[in-house]
């Protein structure tokens, strides 16, 4: 499975049109095609599925056949936000949008430990802040509230690279948070959109999965969850 973004559909879309097409199934699906022993599925969402026994070979060949440039990207996530429980893991990973592709919204991934690993193979850095339930606690008694934890972990993952020579795109899920500065893209969904924050997605959850802390807030409240 590979993950386009709403500026690059068209561009896979142009490319599998060059193949046979086969009737789509259901509504969901924009474009479906053979590609030699394979059958390739363009989804509306931008998710793209091959199937068949040569798909590893499809995946490379469409992905050569794309021509897409690097695209140096921060993609940031959490997980555990709304949780009674446990740890809030925050996760920003630097990479390659097209090395990424098969990475999605941890929430609908199967197996996160084998793409934890995937994750790790082909970014280039990864930085994460897991805040335990004590410290939320802590924390959130001081009157700081997740939004300003969150954007204190965006700030300081872009002055890491900035001191390190390294001006990319940051684009992290959900809504806009307003105590963050600007010069971010904040996209809804953006962990099922783009390849870089699903990365994100994947790692953070995979650490809080395996985190020993699995103690109540005390400060929780329903209001927590929202974003």
């Amino acid at each position: 499975m590979l993950n386009f973004g709403k500026s690059e559909k068209g561009k896979i879309l142009a490319l599998l049109r060059a193949f046979p097409r086969i009737e789509t199934k259901t509504e969901f699906e924009e474009f479906r095609c053979k590609i030699g022993n394979s059958v390739a599925t363009l989804y509306r969402t931008g998710k793209l599925t091959i199937q068949g026994t040569d798909h590893e070979d499809v995946k490379q060949r469409l992905l050569s056949g794309l021509g897409l440039s690097e695209e140096l990207t921060l993609g940031i996530d959490e997980v555990g936000r709304g949780e009674r429980t446990g740890p809030f893991v925050m996760a920003a990973l630097l990479g390659d949008a097209n090395k990424l592709r098969e990475l999605r919204d941890s929430k609908k991934t199967s197996d996160i430990k084998g793409k934890f690993g995937l994750a790790s193979a082909n970014s280039l850095a990864t930085m994460v802040f897991m805040v335990n339930s004590n410290y939320i606690d802590r924390l959130r008694e001081k009157g700081k509230t997740l939004d300003e934890i969150e954007c204190e972990f965006i700030k300081g993952s872009r002055l890491i690279l900035d001191g390190l020579g390294e001006k990319v795109q940051i684009k992290v899920d959900g809504n806009a948070l307003k105590p963050c500065p600007g010069g971010i893209t904040f996209i809804p969904k953006g962990d099922d959109l783009e390849p870089a924050i699903g990365a994100a997605s994947v790692v953070a959850k995979h650490l809080r999965e395996i985190s020993g802390d699995k103690n109540e807030r005390k400060t929780w409240n329903k209001k927590e969850g929202s974003k």
